[in-house]
């Protein structure tokens, strides 16, 4: 008798106002396979509700590409900027995806963080150095490495257009490590 393990299909952004990144990465038997990834850039010097239309109907047309294998989890990058002037475009840029991704019926997956003590705190994405740690083995590692890792983790020989589509994949990969989807090397 054959066993089917499960694909899973995560659905991930790295959101922001001027280059957003999303990527569906799917794992199978504990390997991680990008299958899609795609980025759009605004204009910054065009209004921020017209960017964010913009980066919500480039999320609105890829999910719709992708929709028809579904998605188990559809995941983010968290952000927290030292000011409103930080906040505003990337938080106007996560309505937009969250917009794009509720007219599917679906939802962001919230990141579980567990503090010293074993308090649990709940997140509306992962941690950028928590991605990075996951991923690359270093908090603060820089982009180009974050890039290495990835295709390293999924076998990618692609080229990433911009750093946003391997960030996105990252937080696929991320995320499938934490919930040992993702089978470590």
């Amino acid at each position: 008798m054959t066993s089917k393990r499960k694909t899973y299909r995560i659905l991930s952004f790295d959101i922001s106002l001027s280059s957003p990144g999303v990527a569906i990465v799917d794992i199978a038997n504990g390997k991680p396979k990008i299958i899609a990834m795609s980025h759009v850039k605004t204009d910054s010097k065009q209004p921020h509700p017209l960017r964010t239309d913009i980066v919500e109907s480039w999320a609105t047309l890829f999910i719709a590409k992708h929709i028809g294998k579904g998605f188990d989890y559809v995941i983010r990058e968290d952000f927290h900027g030292q000011s409103s002037g930080q906040n505003y475009p990337v938080f106007a840029a996560w309505s937009g995806v969250d917009r794009a991704v509720s007219k599917f019926g679906l939802t962001f997956d919230k990141w579980q963080e567990v503090g010293r003590g074993g308090r649990v705190k709940w997140l509306l994405g992962i941690p950028q150095s928590k991605v990075k740690k996951l991923v690359v083995g270093v908090g603060k590692a820089e982009k180009n490495e974050v890039a290495e890792a990835v295709r390293k983790w999924t076998g990618y020989s692609g080229e990433f257009v911009v750093d946003d589509e391997s960030d996105s994949a990252a937080i696929a990969v991320a995320y499938g490590i934490q919930a040992k989807l993702i089978t470590k090397e």
